[in-house]
């Protein structure tokens, strides 16, 4: 049980938030994900999907998405902005920190605004669940804060916390430095001009990429 000194557990936290709009709530996506569009390829996996911002653009634009999200109100208004555009979207209550045991594959994955609330082991397991469901040479597009944003989640997420987590079977083919959006009620809590974000493209690698990357002849293997 948390103390007044402690923060939340996330749960809590966000479903307290969704009784309203959260910061993180613009009605479409982050800017970024709208430029890298043409390189998301279906099915696309929104992990953190909120109420469907992202996971309905890219429907719109003719792909298989499916989003999952643990607050139940989230899921609640994605599945009804769905039903009011006439987007065949999948929303599924589910814990990003279950992707692990899913028997789903993704040939994308989006991330706008998880992988900054974790830290430590649960980030870890996060990473290994997105190598689970994300297919060899898919690619993960990743949204988050960056360590450059006063008071951002954690700390935020500097360039070696991504090369530290994505490194075996990952290749970090982006990383800038980018403005996002946020819900106009909560522009004076971040730096003028938008809060300061990450924005990377991350490629799942295929198992023979591993192994050449360790040194081993793929054909010694078949001796």
């Amino acid at each position: 049980m948390s103390t007044p000194q402690e923060p939340a557990p996330a749960f809590e936290r966000f479903t307290e938030q969704y009784k309203g709009d959260p910061p993180w709530e613009i009605g479409r996506p982050q800017p970024p994900f709208i430029a890298a569009a043409d390189r998301v390829a279906g099915p696309v996996l929104d992990c953190g999907c909120g109420t469907g911002g992202a996971a309905l653009f890219f429907a719109a634009r003719g792909l298989e998405v499916t989003g999952i999200d643990f607050i139940e109100e989230a899921v609640r208004r994605a599945r009804a902005k769905a039903g009011e555009r006439g987007l065949s979207v999948e929303f599924l209550l589910k814990d990003a920190m279950t992707l692990a045991d899913w028997d789903r594959r993704f040939a994308s994955v989006i991330d706008s605004g998880l992988f900054h609330v974790l830290a430590g082991e649960e980030r870890r397991r996060y990473v290994a669940g997105l190598e689970n469901v994300l297919k060899p040479g898919g690619r993960l597009f990743l949204f988050c804060f960056s360590d450059e944003e006063p008071g951002a989640p954690n700390g935020g997420v500097s360039r070696k916390d991504l090369n530290e987590a994505f490194s075996r079977c990952w290749e970090i083919e982006l990383v800038e430095t980018v403005r996002g959006e946020v819900n106009p009620a909560f522009t004076d809590s971040f730096s003028k001009g938008g809060p300061l974000f990450r924005f990377a493209i991350i490629r799942r690698r295929s198992p023979a990429e591993i192994l050449r990357s360790s040194g081993i002849r793929v054909g010694v293997l078949l001796l």
